[in-house]
C-alpha cells in the first residue's frame, strides 16, 4: 500500500512539475497561436460539415438521385464498401477537401513548410479526383443509356432476346471502361495496361459475336423474303415436315402439327422446295 501511494505521489508531482514547466514556457508565449488554431479547426470542422449538407442539397434539387437511381454507378460504389449513394459521395469528398485545407492551413501557421508544401499537392490534386469521379459517373449514365438503345434497336431487328441483351451489354461496358480509363488517367494513373487489356478484351468479343452471326445472319436475311412470301395459319410441308405456320420468327417458322411443333430455319424455306396448300377458289 505504502509502495502505491509512493508511486501516485510520483507521479503528481511530475505531473505538476510538467504542467509547471508548459504553461509558462509554451502555452503562455504562444497563447494567441493556439487560439488561432483552435479557431481555424472549429471553423474547418463546421464548415465542412455545413458544405457537404449544402453541396447534397443541391444535388438533389438538381435531380441527380434520380438520374443515377437508373444506372449502377451506386452497385459499384457497394462493391467498393461504399455505404452512401452518389450523392453522399460527392458531398464527403467537398467536406473532406474543406478539412485538409484546414489542416494545411495550420500547418503552415505552425510554420512546418514540409508539411505545408505536402497539404499543397494534395489540395491542388483533389479537384483532379472530383472531376475523375464525375466523369466516371457520367460515363455511366452515358452507358446505361446508349446500352437500352442499342438492346431495344436490336430487339427490333433481330427480335431475340439474348442477342439484344448481348448487343446493349457490348455498348454499355465499353462506355463504362473508357470512362474509367479517362478518369484513371486524369488522376496520374498508368492506363497503358488496361487499355490493353480492354483492347484484346473487346477483340475477343467482336470476334464470338462476328462467328455467331455467321449463322445466324442467313436466317436472317432469308427471314425478311419468308415474311413476305408466307402467312401465318397457312399450311406448307418441306424436307418431309408438315403442318400449319404458327409463327413467323426473323431466324425460324414454327409449324404446328397436330400437337407437335416444328421449327423450320428461314434458310432452309429459301432454299428448299416447299408445298403450300393452295385453296380452290
Amino acid at each position: 500500500m505504502a509502495d502505491a501511494n509512493a508511486i501516485l505521489h510520483g507521479l503528481q508531482s511530475w505531473f505538476a512539475g510538467f504542467i509547471g514547466e508548459i504553461i509558462p514556457h509554451y502555452i503562455l508565449p504562444n497563447i494567441w497561436l493556439i487560439i488561432q488554431i483552435i479557431v481555424v479547426l472549429v471553423v474547418g470542422y463546421i464548415a465542412g460539415k455545413v458544405s457537404k449538407a449544402v453541396v447534397k442539397k443541391i444535388l438533389r434539387v438538381v435531380g441527380l438521385k434520380r438520374i443515377t437511381a437508373k444506372t449502377w454507378a451506386e452497385d459499384v460504389l457497394r462493391v467498393t464498401g461504399y455505404r452512401g449513394n452518389i450523392i453522399e459521395l460527392i458531398g464527403d469528398i467537398v467536406k473532406w477537401s474543406i478539412y485538409i485545407i484546414t489542416l494545411a492551413v495550420v500547418v503552415q501557421t505552425l510554420g512546418f513548410t514540409t508539411l505545408a508544401v505536402l497539404f499543397g499537392q494534395v489540395i491542388a490534386f483533389i479537384p483532379r479526383i472530383i472531376l475523375a469521379i464525375l466523369i466516371v459517373i457520367i460515363g455511366f449514365m452515358i452507358a446505361d443509356f446508349f446500352g437500352r438503345i442499342f438492346d431495344e434497336g436490336a430487339m427490333k431487328i433481330f427480335d431475340d432476346e439474348l442477342l439484344a441483351k448481348f448487343s446493349g451489354g457490348i455498348v454499355k461496358y465499353s462506355i463504362s471502361m473508357i470512362a474509367v480509363i479517362i478518369s484513371l488517367s486524369l488522376i496520374g494513373l498508368d492506363i497503358n495496361a488496361m487499355l490493353i487489356l480492354f483492347t484484346a478484351m473487346l477483340s475477343i468479343v467482336v470476334i464470338l459475336f462476328s462467328m455467331s452471326l455467321k449463322d445466324i445472319m442467313p436466317n436472317f436475311s432469308a427471314g425478311m423474303h419468308v415474311k413476305n412470301t408466307f402467312k401465318v395459319g397457312e399450311r406448307i410441308k418441306v424436307r418431309g415436315y408438315s403442318g400449319v405456320i404458327e409463327h413467323i420468327g426473323p431466324y425460324s417458322v414454327t409449324l404446328l402439327d397436330r400437337k407437335k411443333q416444328i421449327t423450320i430455319p428461314n434458310s432452309i424455306l429459301l432454299k428448299e422446295p416447299v408445298e403450300r396448300e393452295v385453296k380452290s377458289k
